[in-house]
């Protein structure tokens, strides 16, 4: 399964323009990196010989097993370059999860250098776990930065500093060992607690030293690297690039990366010269080359074009991409091109789960001399998510609520992937078992990258208002001992993109229109992506519609959402809209939201109870009305 984020509304204006512009409104002057000394090299042509590996999440041994492999034949027994005049593209996350990114990254600087010498090259991309190290939201996320990761990238003299104090509250016996053999926190578990605790409790001045000690080491190497790169015809980025921003120069989007990326640093080490907002325009956007998922989310046949297009913009036949974790059926241990070639071969995605923390395949992909090769294999066979069995019987969404509020935690683990990095949790209760996806960030608006668990809540109140069920039932509760949002599965459903994929209809069409239209009208209500058919689930036994992830919506704007036409509309709602009380869903929502957005809320509502009167003068209410 792959999942997706949603997206936003395209730039219209150049962005390096715009950008310059609020940079110096913000009377922004980096200091000036190597990549901003020169131009930054992005294309280069008559290669005959190109190896990408995809995300490694910090695990080291696996990168070298790849690299070792005589079909690779990047590495020799002795970790030295092999590789001639190859290229090796890493596809960016190298960071989180895994405990040795240091360690990959002192070896791709160690091959930069020795590759060159041969007459091949190392290019390291960036990915959106390295972006978000560099602008430190990384340890926001519980089980993404290791106890290792964290203490590597530590200022020698901070990490010795705190680890003398942590000694010295020792009682006198438990302190030989850490002062004979020296402190390392990978093989002194009384030092990993602590260290672990460190970075649960999110103390302020572990934080900042990380991040500012991971900048000092790393940050300007990786912000001089590209997000996007093109070699002979073949374009190579980690998320990939959509049809909007394939239209910009390559040149541009890196550079805008680059600039953007300086300015986050900036920030993180002096945050007290900059007090405007600054609105980024590719850190952090869902469809910026290091987060999009279309070219692995969309349907094949009915995107066709647009990835043809896409392609065409950028004068490319293909395009090679990590970041959407492919998971595979079966047990065998080999991967081949049926399993990471999409759209007529024109799509490559290479994130095969290669790190150990997700027990998937190691691979690479080869291009020699006009050919394109798919290498995967591993001794081990991939683990594999249990599917659990639905339960036999669906459950009103009162009695669901109560089940969500007061059922017994039985198992907590990683959810999909995706941003907001959601927990996957059993629940059991007189012997029923259910699962529900936890949500926990909470950087509610006026943050500069909003993204809060009390966005869901709101959603599924504000649908419960209005009398619409497509919001699965959600309730605040706390799992290991965060609070954040609950929300029970949508059972027996599918991705839209699924549906589309495997061209299934569902039993009940009218139905399932009619939900499609309902939602909408509420995407447009709560400001929220009405075309992401990732989060958008069907129920193809009656044609039921769901809509998951609103953790970013309710944004305080009083227009209706771009691209998101409502040609129609239930008599329940439309009835519901005008009978809207601002008072009661003031009271309704205020616990969630804060004055600007439910403001914007009730603007919105006007609007669109105004479209609805227009179209129903025009058209009569039975062409608008179901």
């Amino acid at each position: 399964m792959v999942t997706c984020r949603k997206g936003r509304e395209p730039l219209r204006r150049s962005p390096l323009f715009a950008l310059l512009l609020v940079l110096a409104g913000l009377s922004f002057s980096p200091r000036p990196s190597s990549a901003a000394a020169a131009e930054v090299p992005y294309a280069w042509t008559g290669v005959e010989r190109v190896v990408a590996v995809a995300d490694l999440h910090g695990d080291y041994e696996r990168f070298v097993f790849i690299l070792q492999n005589p079909t690779v034949g990047i590495l020799d027994e002795h970790l030295g370059w092999a590789g001639g005049k190859t290229h090796l593209v890493q596809l960016g996350d190298i960071m989180d999860r895994g405990q040795d990114a240091k360690k990959i990254f002192d070896l791709l600087i160690r091959l930069e250098k020795e590759a060159a010498e041969a007459g091949g090259m190392v290019h390291v991309l960036l990915g959106n776990h390295e972006e978000m190290n560099i602008t430190g939201i990384s340890l926001d996320y519980p089980h993404y930065v290791t106890v290792e990761q964290f203490v590597s990238f530590l200022p020698p003299d901070f990490r010795k500093a705190r680890e003398a104090e942590h000694f010295r509250r020792l009682p006198a016996a438990e302190r030989k060992r850490p002062l004979v053999e020296g402190p390392d926190a990978p093989f002194d578990e009384r030092l990993r607690i602590y260290w672990q605790a460190v970075i649960d409790g999110r103390d302020p001045e572990a934080r900042r030293a990380y991040v500012l000690g991971f900048n000092e080491a790393y940050g300007d190497w990786l912000i001089g690297k590209n997000i996007v790169i093109k070699i002979n015809d073949i374009i190579y980025t980690h998320g990939g690039v959509s049809e909007a921003l394939s239209k910009w120069p390559i040149r541009e989007i890196n550079t805008v990366m680059r600039t953007e990326l300086e300015f986050f640093q900036a920030v993180m080490k002096n945050p007290q010269r900059f007090q405007k907002a600054f609105r980024p325009k590719l850190v952090y956007d869902p469809d910026s080359p290091l987060w999009f998922r279309g070219l692995a989310s969309k349907n094949e046949q009915s995107a066709q074009a647009e990835v043809d297009r896409t392609l065409a913009n950028l004068g490319a036949r293909a395009v090679v991409v990590g970041h959407n974790y492919m998971r595979f059926n079966g047990s065998s241990p080999m991967i081949g091109r049926e399993h990471v070639a999409r759209f007529q071969d024109k799509v490559w995605i290479m994130d095969t789960g290669i790190s150990g923390y997700y027990g998937g395949v190691p691979s690479a992909l080869i291009y020699d001399k006009g050919q394109i090769i798919v290498w995967g294999e591993t001794e081990e066979v991939a683990a594999r998510t249990v599917v659990k069995t639905p339960p036999p019987s669906l459950l009103p969404p009162a009695a669901m609520e109560r089940f969500l509020e007061t059922a017994a935690i039985k198992e907590v683990e990683a959810g999909p992937a995706g941003r907001t990095a959601p927990l996957r949790v059993t629940l059991e209760a007189g012997g029923v078992v259910r699962q529900a996806i936890f949500k926990y960030i909470d950087r509610r608006r006026p943050d500069q990258l909003p993204d809060s668990f009390h966005y869901e809540l709101a959603a599924y109140a504000l649908a419960k208002h209005l009398g619409l069920t497509f919001v699965p039932p959600v309730v605040e509760r706390e799992v290991e001992g965060m609070k954040g949002s609950l929300q029970a599965f949508a059972e027996r459903t599918l991705r839209e993109t699924e549906r589309k994929e495997r061209k299934l209809k569902p039993k009940d069409p009218a139905a399932f229109e009619r939900g499609m239209a309902d939602l909408r009208v509420f995407a447009n209500l709560v400001y929220d992506n009405c075309n992401d058919e990732t989060d958008t689930l069907v129920r193809l036994q009656d044609g039921a519609v769901f809509r998951v992830d609103f953790s970013e919506a309710f944004a305080p704007k009083k227009g209706l959402v771009p691209r998101c036409d409502t040609p129609k509309c239930s008599r329940r709602l439309y009835a519901r809209l005008l009978a809207w009380d601002n008072a009661a869903v003031e009271a309704l929502l205020s616990p969630y939201l804060g004055a600007d957005e439910i403001k914007a809320l009730h603007a919105r509502k006007d609007l669109i109870v105004r479209l609805f009167q227009k179209m129903i003068a025009s058209r009569g209410a039975e062409n608008v009305l179901f």
